[in-house]
């Protein structure tokens, strides 16, 4: 089957910190691409990644970014990667709480699914230090609430009853991202140096493969 891969997310899905090879969504698409082995390609590749956007801006985009990309005859495959920057205190509170989270995920999932498009979501990705550190003035990103964040998300996923059955009914796959990068994987505290986009790019491929 021919498919179509709609990838969606913040500055990490669109490669900042990987200054050689693009990120791990480039690394993706040329993994992708470059298994065709004639001159017309049977699997397409798009990336929309937004630094500093938040699941309140990719709900604000998913009609634009979806319509842009998909592909009538093709298999549509969305590969969501978002929620980072909605755990993100400025002044003290987060951009976005896990209710409106929440909200945005399953109104982005519901549209997607709309669309009779497959939906993978991946999970969070953690931060370099353990302790709550200063990214910019007055904006701050913590472990703990990163990783409560991506929790919910699974919780939605695959535990919370109601969703959980949504999900199963619409074929939505979760990838959790919390294990996969390390101290030594970071190129300034919160995006992935290199190594950690190629350590991400690794953990989808394997789940793509399965």
């Amino acid at each position: 089957m021919n498919n179509n891969y709609i990838v969606i997310g913040d500055s990490i899905t669109y490669g900042i910190g990987d200054f050689e090879s693009g990120g791990w969504s480039a690394l993706l698409k040329n993994y992708i691409v470059n298994k065709d082995d004639s001159k017309v390609c049977s699997n397409y590749v798009h990336v929309a990644g937004f630094p500093g956007a938040t699941s309140t801006d990719i709900l604000n985009k998913i009609e634009y970014i979806f319509n842009s990309f998909k592909h009538e005859e093709f298999k549509n495959i969305v590969i969501l990667s978002i929620g980072v920057n909605d755990t993100q205190e400025f002044n003290g509170n987060n951009k976005n709480s896990i209710e409106q989270y929440k909200s945005n995920i399953e109104k982005i999932s519901k549209y997607i699914m709309q669309q009779d498009a497959e939906l993978i979501i991946l999970g969070l990705t953690r931060i370099e230090s353990d302790e709550k550190f200063l990214w910019k003035p007055n904006k701050y990103y913590n472990n703990e609430v990163i990783s409560e964040y991506d929790r919910d998300l699974e919780a939605i996923l695959k535990f919370d009853s109601e969703l959980e059955e949504f999900c199963k009914e619409n074929k939505i796959k979760y990838l959790s991202m919390q294990d996969v990068l390390q101290k030594d994987d970071f190129i300034d505290g919160l995006h992935p140096n290199q190594k950690g986009h190629k350590k991400m790019f690794e953990r989808i491929k394997k789940h793509l493969n399965e």
